[in-house]
């Protein structure tokens, strides 16, 4: 049987391991780090469980499972708990059945009950109540769900020959919106990632962000979930033990350093102190910086794309997001779901998370720390480069104290309403505070960041590698390699991980069924206009709503409405008459097999 090499112990090396090993391939999974799941794991505060509790649970990033996270989720029912009761890892997730906003403005903080959202006036509707209830101008929800519906009704095409080079904010019209409206959508992307609409590109956060709104308010366990526990502790722990049953064998501790070639294939892979390993295919399942610092000159002759990733400078496309838990005295729940803070200076996301945990675990100061915490607020923090509110400098140059200060403080602007009793954040009640482990001070400031992540700037895809190298027997698996989930993120590289044991699979010859491997799915009332777009992209026409001077989402919402009735061919020809593209209409029209 074949051996794998697998390099990188992240979801995405997981994945490939997970989908090879079941179907019966030697897999050796190494990990610089001494434990699995990369950004996903959970970060143990050494030293503060006592009495046989665990130590308080610290994290990364988000723990943030949205419905269209196809990929992740079939893992995971895929993977036994390991207490016995013959459940999956799947049935350890909750669902947040509401999302908070608040501002920095004195007023009350929004809670939003979730309804899902699928035609073009329910989504209108959905923005008009959002963008009110923020306080903004009733002229930003207007132009905000015209461009939302155009990218709706963009074709694959378009959005990859357009839209994937220019920024979101230029494809919103950011500079339309008011002020307010401005200031908010600016850091509203990273509810994702650590990107904002004036950098990345608007392909990227627009197809995402399509996905979110389509699914902004289902009820039930199919929408917006969390982990009901630490990570680690309910799904990559599991995760690693499964594994070992089907002989996968994981190496901790063992740093990559480069591969040795033989001809036009990798011979073996080289580890520090030394080690040479040999296997018949390597999974390269590392951050990007990292698969860069390993594409030696040779190797990079061999594959065009090896020597665009050796080439590229890795800076200008990554960014930082990084966690920071605030471990309370009692809890504060909050909303049942994430919290967004479109206002703050440093681009804060959070979760109160035992409200998810006391179903699976129960009661969170008997399970965790000295007995004293009863609450955890895990938040994210994803603008490192602008100055705080309350001390003025950027993230990047402040202490871990100071960060624990500004965090702190810039929630208690938002939370907090002055000349009130209740205060939802009090000093008396913090106990303490954890920031990632991914950063490194040792060096003084800036820190080092060992988790940096992909933040997809314009004209980054002609970058990003797939799954299969032109090296025979080299794949790579990552968020940053092309999939359909396009956002660096679990699910991304879920899926980049299934990719990568397919390519496995074709070049063994082996007839096994394919890893599952998903497309985003939107809106069917669009398939029309997106069928249209194509062809007037391909004769060098703008979209329909541009040829038609579409000013307002509502205008927009009726050329939806009435084009998704394929069947009214008396619209359909007056329209193309009206816009004077008969041509191209009778080419769709032909493609969906309609007679004229």
């Amino acid at each position: 049987m074949a051996k794998i090499v697998v390099i990188g112990g992240g979801v995405a090396g997981l994945t490939v391991a997970h989908e090879l090993a079941e179907r019966g391939f030697d897999v050796h999974v190494y990990e610089s780090r001494t434990s699995w799941g990369g950004k996903a794991r959970t970060q143990p505060v050494i030293g503060t469980g006592t009495d046989r509790r665990r130590d308080l649970p610290g994290e990364h990033g988000f723990r943030f499972y949205p419905r269209f996270y196809r990929h992740v989720i079939d893992t995971m029912a895929r993977i036994p708990t390991g207490d016995g009761s013959g459940a999956s890892v799947e049935s350890r997730l909750r669902p947040c059945t509401e999302a908070g906003v608040a501002l920095a403005d004195n007023r009350p903080w929004l809670r939003f009950q979730r309804r899902k959202l699928i035609r073009p006036y329910e989504i209108l509707e959905g923005i008009d109540v959002l963008f009110q209830q923020l306080g903004f101008e009733g002229s930003d929800a207007g132009l905000f769900g015209l461009k939302v519906l155009q990218f709706l009704a963009s074709s694959e095409e378009r959005r990859l020959q357009d839209y994937e080079r220019i920024s979101w904010w230029d494809y919103l019209g950011g500079n339309g919106y008011s002020k307010r409206c401005q200031e908010c959508a600016s850091g509203i992307p990273r509810m994702m990632v650590a990107m904002d609409a004036r950098n990345g590109n608007a392909r990227t956060i627009g197809t995402t962000s399509m996905q979110l709104l389509a699914d902004f308010a289902t009820t039930g366990i199919q929408n917006d979930r969390t982990m009901g526990g630490p990570t680690s502790q309910m799904w990559i722990n599991p995760w690693t033990d499964h594994l070992k049953t089907f002989g996968v064998q994981f190496h901790p501790g063992k740093t990559c350093v480069g591969f040795e070639l033989s001809g036009r294939e990798i011979s073996g892979a080289r580890f520090g102190g030394g080690q040479v390993i040999k296997a018949d295919h390597y999974i390269l399942a590392v951050p990007i910086e990292c698969a860069k610092a390993l594409i030696s000159p040779n190797l990079a002759s061999i594959d065009p794309q090896c020597e665009r990733l050796r080439e590229a400078n890795v800076d200008q496309v990554v960014s930082w997001m990084v966690g920071i838990q605030f471990y309370l005295y009692e809890d504060v729940p909050l909303a049942r779901g994430h919290m967004v803070f479109p206002d703050a200076p440093w681009a804060l996301t959070a979760i109160s998370q035992p409200q998810f945990w006391s179903e699976t675990l129960g009661n969170f100061r008997r399970h965790f720390g000295n007995g004293e915490v009863g609450g955890l607020l895990s938040v994210d923090i994803s603008e490192w480069e602008r100055p705080g509110k309350f001390v003025e400098k950027r993230a990047k140059e402040c202490t871990p104290e100071e960060i624990k200060h500004e965090v702190w403080s810039q929630l208690k602007l938002a939370l907090n309403m002055s000349g009130t009793d209740g205060q939802t954040l009090t000093d008396d009640n913090l106990h303490s505070w954890h920031l990632d482990d991914d950063l490194d001070y040792s060096a003084g400031l800036p820190p080092l960041n060992g988790s940096r992540l992909l933040v997809h700037p314009p004209g980054s895809w002609a970058l990003r590698p797939d799954a299969s190298s032109g090296v025979p027997n080299l794949c790579f698996a990552g968020d940053y390699v092309r999939t359909h989930t396009d956002i660096a993120s679990m699910e991304a590289a879920c899926e980049a991980g299934r990719r990568a044991a397919n390519v496995v699979l074709d070049r063994e010859g082996r007839s096994d069924s394919r890893a599952g491997v998903w497309s985003l799915q939107e809106p069917a009332e669009f398939d029309h206009l997106k069928q249209l777009d194509a062809e007037l992209l391909r004769v060098g026409r703008p979209h329909l709503f541009e040829i038609a001077g579409v000013k307002h989402a509502f205008e927009a919402a009726d050329l939806v409405r009435r084009l998704s009735q394929v069947t009214g061919l008396s619209y359909i020809e007056n329209l193309a008459r009206q816009f004077r593209i008969t041509d191209v209409v009778n080419n769709m029209l032909g493609r969906f097999g309609v007679g004229r």
